[in-house]
């Protein structure tokens, strides 16, 4: 699971900004919480960012797809894995609405759980040159943390489990934790970069990514996938999947059942809500059974609030959601900000500071005009709206504008 994101000097971000999926200690939507089972620990399964458009809700997504793709972009290219067009190379962008930044390094840091363990991986860039990098660990259960490895401009130091490595010799432009895996066959490392894999971000709010397909082969998760769509009211009967000679999928059809006819439907003839589901849908599922992390940018976009709705219930039902999947997503649909799907520690925001720079926050760390917290059981949505939350502060003006 991912505990915390915490990145600096990242496009629109200039400050150092912590992205939490730790659990605060509210009691709220307690029976939803994923808990480790070595140690108790809480994480939260579900987060939506909220804020006007140029706010910066989106880079949050970036900035943490951003350092999975610096990491896995080697790593696919040198092993020749079939996934190169979902793992991209792009140049690290710092924020450069001020005199000083540009010439500052991005930095990144995450902390995860995966398979007892919890691990602190932190890089930091300037124009793709790597200036540090550095890996720990931390056996669940236990109370001293392990040095993997540290790196910095002159020196590599790698600790006890990879002391047997070799050579250092690294590219200034590769992450040593990348250099790693293609090099050398550490159980540790392996184990690092699956989790990394099983990170998956995609953007709905761009009309070429709905034709972008990914459709499960085994027909016991095709039934899965239909019986879902059916019960988002989404009635078919069956889906086939037409390839192309290089096995890639071609379209695909849905089988309708009227009076007891089957009538076959090309994808591209579907409502664009029902292509997005349809493309959306088995990605979720695939998240879910494999306790994977979700980014999806947009995913209210084109989809009705219900079927948003039902998508954020699946990583928040514990029989659903066995394997500790997680979801993190953009929304600009105000209809579900609600307290009776999230809890306020799930609920984020993005917004300018007076130097236009952009700032994230939770709705667990605000406070009324009394001082005190967000009360549970608020209307998050009409107070949202009223500005009260910081994040549109210029949606009452327009209120009172349409009331006048």
């Amino acid at each position: 699971m991912l505990a915390q994101f915490t990145y600096k000097n990242y496009k629109c971000f200039r400050d150092e900004t912590t992205f939490d999926m730790q659990a605060a200690t509210i009691n709220e939507h307690e029976e939803t919480i994923l808990r480790d089972k070595k140690d108790g620990e809480r994480f939260i399964p579900v987060a939506a960012i909220y804020g006007p458009n140029g706010s910066g809700k989106s880079t949050v997504l970036e900035a943490l797809w951003h350092l999975t793709s610096k990491i896995m972009f080697p790593i696919v290219m040198f092993e020749n894995i079939d996934d190169k067009e979902s793992i991209t190379q792009s140049d690290t962008t710092p924020f450069k609405l001020d005199d000083t930044s540009k010439d500052k390094a991005s930095e990144f840091a995450i902390i995860f759980r995966y398979n007892n363990k919890e691990f602190n991986y932190y890089i930091s860039f300037i124009e793709n040159k790597v200036l540090n990098e550095s890996l720990y660990k931390l056996n669940l259960g236990g109370k001293k943390e392990s040095e993997i490895f540290f790196r910095s401009e002159n020196e590599i130091k790698n600790g006890s489990v990879i002391k047997s490595v070799s050579k250092t010799e690294v590219s200034s432009k590769m992450p040593y934790l990348s250099f790693l895996k293609i090099n050398y066959n550490f159980p540790l490392i392996n184990e690092i970069v699956e989790w990394f894999s099983k990170c998956d971000y995609s953007h709905y709010g761009l009309s070429f990514e709905e034709t972008q397909f990914y459709f499960p082969s085994r027909q016991e998760d095709k039934e899965i996938v239909i019986s879902v769509l059916n019960e988002m009211d989404i009635n078919i009967n069956d889906i086939n999947i037409k390839k192309d000679e290089k096995g890639e999928i071609k379209d695909i059809i849905t089988i309708r059942n009227r009076k007891g006819k089957e009538y076959p439907l090309s994808i591209f003839d579907e409502s664009s809500g029902t292509i997005k589901v349809i493309s959306l849908l088995p990605k979720i599922l695939d998240a879910i059974i494999h306790g994977k992390l979700m980014i999806i940018d947009e995913l209210d976009a084109k989809l009705h609030p219900k079927l948003l709705k039902y998508i954020v219930k699946l990583f928040k039902t514990p029989h659903i959601n066995k394997s500790g999947a997680q979801l993190i997503f953009t929304s600009q649909d105000l209809t579900t900000m609600k307290n009776d799907l999230f809890r306020r520690d799930e609920i984020w925001f993005t917004a300018k500071n007076e130097n236009d720079a952009s700032e994230l926050y939770s709705l667990i760390e605000l406070r009324d005009e009394k001082g005190e917290l967000i009360r549970k059981n608020a209307r998050f949505d009409k107070q949202y709206l009223e500005g009260r939350y910081g994040a549109d502060p210029y949606f009452q003006s327009i209120i009172n504008w349409e009331v006048n």
